[in-house]
């Protein structure tokens, strides 16, 4: 199942990716808009994300007839915001993909932003924001982007504010909505049982004469985040607590050496974290390292949960194994374990249509670097050991660490030993 794709840029400028599947009679369809919350300013907090919950009523068809159309399809429909990029995406039996595109181009270029559609929705956002704001293990990670990016929009929380959702106006929405979603920022992405002629031909009928408009301006990055600290006080059962620094930027050459890194060091249950502070010594149920890679800038992350009474302590055991790597390094046969779980991972990744459609599509959206399984099983392999100790340095080494913590705390009672 190595699959190789193919790309045609429609005269709209819209891009279209597709990888044929022949063992599967389903296709996995994504409409991908190169926006997200990165690419709003101070009024517009949320309002990527506000608007993928309005992609519904078109002046052909009710939200409730395009629920019901899909069910009638057998198939699904979700859409998702990120700080970079929107998505809006399917899974569908192939014979019946003429009626999907239907729906979803529909949905992605006509929805008419109902006034009172709005408004309902309006109260649905604003109760995701309360449910996140009441899941700490979740607003820990919006409090960690604020410390380690300041006012940069990567910051601020995809779900943005109360007082925007609340205030947003129908006409501001639909400029929001006019310039976001335009052909030089829209990417189709398709994997399975799909036909790239027709799957263009199909897009082609809907999208066609779409504005170009302007692409994403991603230009204002930030290579160095800030070190800093956040305690935030909430009467919690656990301290949920993020410690992060520097990172790398998307399509960086290190990213796999980075992958193989995070892996030792927390991303799987035979890691230094998972073994030293939860098996061992039994101070968390969840502890896991993490990495994200965004245009221009990255970071690197820690997570924990744990007692309020032992926070300080597994704060102290988080520096105490970045200082072991830091001052002896890691083990060839860490580096050896970390590359099969990797590749084991991208090997079963890749039996997924869903997994394939959105790999094409973050790879165009990243800059057009697309590697096949094999290509990035290669790199990973190529990774050495001194591959990972200068990632090591270039990444958690690199700056001042920052802290988040919400538990029962005052901002004083947790830092980190080298906290600004």
């Amino acid at each position: 199942m190595a699959g190789t794709f193919d790309r045609t840029e429609l005269p709209s400028g819209v891009k279209v990716l597709s990888e044929r599947v022949a063992e599967v009679e389903s296709i996995s369809l994504g409409v991908w808009i190169d926006t997200g919350s990165r690419d709003e300013t101070p009024a517009e907090q949320g309002l990527s994300h506000f608007l993928e919950h309005l992609l519904k009523g078109t002046p052909t068809l009710t939200a409730l007839q395009i629920a019901e159309g899909f069910d009638y399809l057998g198939a699904d429909i979700n859409a998702a915001t990120g700080r970079e990029h929107t998505s809006i995406y399917s899974r569908v039996l192939g014979e019946y993909l003429p009626q999907a595109i239907d729906m979803v181009m529909d949905m992605a270029r006509n929805s008419v932003m109902d006034a009172g559609e709005i408004d309902s929705e309006r109260q649905v956002v604003l109760e995701e924001i309360n449910m996140h704001n009441d899941s700490p293990d979740e607003l820990v990670h919006d409090y960690i982007a604020t410390v380690l990016w300041g006012d940069h929009p990567i910051g601020h929380s995809v779900l943005g504010t109360e007082q925007v959702i609340k205030t947003v106006e129908r006409d501001f929405l639909l400029d929001f909505y006019h310039n976001r979603y335009v052909a030089s920022r829209i990417i189709v992405s398709a994997a399975g049982a799909v036909d790239h002629d027709r799957l263009c031909e199909l897009i082609g009928k809907h999208l066609n004469d779409l504005p170009a408009g302007k692409p994403a301006d991603r230009s204002a990055a930030m290579a160095e985040p800030v070190a800093g600290k956040r305690v935030v006080r909430k009467d919690t059962e656990q301290a949920h607590i993020v410690i992060a620094g520097k990172g790398l930027p998307r399509k960086h050459p290190d990213r796999f050496a980075l992958s193989v890194m995070d892996n030792i060091l927390g991303g799987s249950m035979s890691s230094r974290l998972f073994q030293r502070v939860r098996e061992q010594l039994g101070l968390v149920y969840s502890i896991y390292s993490y990495n994200a890679l965004f245009i221009g800038m990255g970071m690197v992350g820690i997570y924990a949960g744990t007692h309020p009474t032992q926070a300080a302590r597994v704060i102290s055991l988080i520096e105490e194994e970045l200082a072991k790597v830091r001052d002896g390094g890691f083990s060839n046969e860490e580096m050896a374990r970390a590359k099969n779980h990797i590749k084991g991972s991208l090997y079963i990744s890749n039996e997924d249509s869903g997994s394939r459609m959105n790999r094409l599509a973050k790879a165009e959206l990243a800059g057009g670097e697309h590697l096949t399984i094999e290509e990035m099983v290669e790199r990973v392999e190529s990774v050495t050991i001194d591959d990972i100790h200068r990632v090591f340095a270039e990444t958690w080494d690199a700056v001042g660490l920052s802290l988040a913590v919400i538990g029962p705390f005052d901002p004083d009672d947790l830092s980190l030993s080298k906290q600004p």
